[in-house]
């Protein structure tokens, strides 16, 4: 049958209507992370490899694929960030591993291609269960597995983060999560949930951030990101003194808590930077920061330096 040409016309208006409407949705409502997952077991012998190609599948896909928030987000908006594993020992006949991660996260600066980094921790307590094909299940009110746990702790922790710096305590409901899921593994989990298990670890990251004490670290992330490097490209000067003040306000954290954990994850990720955007600096603004950063962060005094030589 040959349809007239009006009644073409308005099919194919509906049929464009509809592609249109899957394709603004299928691209429009993506997932909030962009995470990368690396799994070195260089020093495990075995007969059976395709477990980490596997395993490294299953990680991508939870933390991927996996909606966090109940926030819109375009392709281009999701959260950068890498998962490295270093698998040290495995159990074959009880599925257990057991090893060290790291993970790093960045963000955008407005009006520029330079992508800010946002947090590096070294977690040294990375001990899980996993067994080949068996999907991984996550409950946020109760404790299903370390690996899961471990997971969705750091996607909540990165994106806190995120948006503590593109709004003032916008992340905090992600916060709260990440510590719910510290309070409710400290049964059922491996090491790093507790305080006891040492005073670097997830509980005490997640801890100090929602302390109040330290509330000058959460003020930071939003001054020196948005009211600093995204106006960088604007007013330089402007943007300069922002993170300058921020970092300076941090000497309330240090005085409180000497050789703060807290501090240490933030200068992991931020020192290079930090350089970098002071080299430059006015005297009088290096004569000021710099002490305060060489006290405060006292393993990176090295660098440090290089900003009064200015190069």
């Amino acid at each position: 049958m040959i349809l007239p040409t009006p009644l073409k016309k308005y099919w194919m208006i509906k049929f464009l209507a509809l592609f249109l409407f899957l394709f603004t949705n299928l691209f429009s409502n993506a997932q909030e992370l962009l995470a990368n997952v690396v799994i070195n077991h260089s020093s495990v012998q075995s007969s059976d490899d395709y477990i980490y190609d596997n395993m490294k599948k299953s990680f991508l896909e939870f933390l991927n694929n996996r909606k966090w928030t109940g926030d819109k987000y375009k392709l281009e908006e999701r959260i950068e960030c890498s998962f490295f594993i270093t698998i040290n020992s495995r159990n074959i006949s009880s599925n257990t591993f057991s090893g060290t991660l790291q993970v790093q996260s960045g963000r955008p600066v407005y009006g520029t291609n330079y992508k800010s980094t946002m947090f590096i921790v070294n977690d040294n307590d990375f001990d899980f269960t996993y067994i080949d094909q068996q999907p991984l299940d996550f409950n946020q009110n109760e404790f299903t597995s370390n690996l899961t746990s471990v997971l969705a702790y750091y996607a909540y922790v990165i994106l806190g983060i995120d948006y503590d710096s593109f709004s003032k305590e916008g992340g905090g409901i992600y916060f709260t999560k990440a510590f719910d899921i510290a309070t409710l593994s400290q049964n059922g989990g491996g090491l790093g949930w507790r305080s006891t298990d040492g005073s670097q670890n997830r509980y005490w990251l997640i801890e100090n951030i929602n302390n109040g004490a330290f509330k000058s670290f959460r003020d930071c992330l939003y001054k020196y990101h948005r009211e600093g490097l995204d106006l960088m490209q604007s007013n330089k000067k402007q943007g300069e003194y922002s993170i300058y003040k921020s970092l300076m306000a941090l000497e309330a954290i240090h005085k409180r808590q000497p050789s703060s954990y807290l501090l240490q994850v933030f200068f992991n990720a931020k020192s290079d930077e930090v350089v970098n955007i002071f080299k430059n600096a006015s005297d009088e603004q290096k004569e000021k920061l710099v002490p305060l950063l060489i006290k405060i962060d006292p393993g990176n005094t090295k660098k440090y330096n290089k900003i009064i030589k200015g190069n």
